[in-house]
């Protein structure tokens, strides 16, 4: 275990924090051409194969978490991490509700390893800030939470280890909240029920005749830091469909793309909270050029 954390620790800290990765520009609902993968992606180390983005992740689980982390820093781990404040009972480790439905909607159980992957990486991402913040020493803190994700890494995210992964966790961060002085205790109350929030959303294009479809911004992200263009659905497979009838679940920022009766396509990115109000998306086709 403790090779492993090392091997973990050692990637982390040779992957840059702050890699560009072009991404279509959000707002209530954008057009964008579709997007090329770079020429030097984020996971340039990676050789360029014919196999999918998720095959990739259970080929080498290990290097594609670290790459999804970066991922998740730059795409959506500022909304999805927002600090909260430490409350007077201590920090609590579970505050936040990560599980897959709740982070990734209609993705959240066909994304597979993936998605757990993009759920630990908020889930570790938002520990060290916290706990940096409420006066823990920044090494330590990441060496613990290196040996949690080193363990989840070996055993491929499955729940009985990472249950006592966390139970170990929890053991290393009190002990080290005894040492530092000034420091909040450690606690872990659950506030999620597991049950996730209602996300769904109608969808529909203007004009009819649209046939839609849709991948999470992060996993959109993450297949272009895999060297992938993002727009081959069979490489890039996270991609749905439009449902013919009722709602589908968004959590999150969403990057779509829509063929059009006279085959040419429209592409872009919609943040579905702003679309709450009505309970629908509508995908409109991108006017003519003059």
């Amino acid at each position: 275990m403790k090779t492993t954390a090392f091997i973990l620790l050692g990637l982390l800290a040779a992957l840059p924090a702050q890699a560009q990765l072009p991404a279509p520009p959000v707002s209530a609902l954008r057009l964008d051409a579709p997007p090329a993968p770079p020429a030097n992606a984020q996971a340039a180390a990676t050789p360029l194969t014919a196999l999918s983005s998720s095959e990739k992740v259970r080929d080498n689980p290990g290097v594609q978490y670290l790459l999804m982390k970066t991922v998740v820093a730059q795409s959506i781990g500022v909304l999805k991490t927002r600090a909260l404040p430490v409350e007077a009972g201590g920090y609590n480790l579970l505050k936040y509700c990560w599980a897959p439905a709740n982070v990734l909607g209609e993705w959240g159980e066909s994304s597979g390893l993936t998605g757990e992957m993009v759920v630990r990486a908020l889930e570790t991402l938002s520990w060290s800030r916290d706990l940096v913040r409420a006066g823990y020493p920044e090494g330590p803190v990441a060496e613990a939470i290196g040996r949690y994700e080193a363990a989840l890494i070996a055993a491929s995210f499955a729940d009985a280890t990472r249950t006592r992964a966390f139970d170990v966790l929890r053991g290393e961060l009190q002990s080290l909240q005894m040492r530092t002085p000034g420091t909040s205790d450690i606690v872990a109350g659950s506030r999620c029920n597991r049950q996730p929030s209602s996300f769904g959303l109608n969808v529909a294009t203007a004009p009819e005749g649209g046939r839609a479809r849709f991948i999470p911004y992060v996993l959109h992200q993450f297949c272009l830091a895999q060297q992938i263009d993002p727009a081959d659905a069979v490489r890039c497979d996270y991609w749905k469909s439009a449902k013919a009838e009722g709602p589908m679940s968004f959590a999150g920022e969403t990057v779509y793309s829509v063929s059009w009766p006279d085959e040419i396509a429209t592409m872009g990115r919609f943040n579905p909270d702003e679309q709450r109000a009505t309970g629908t998306v509508t995908l409109r086709q991108r006017p003519p050029k003059k």
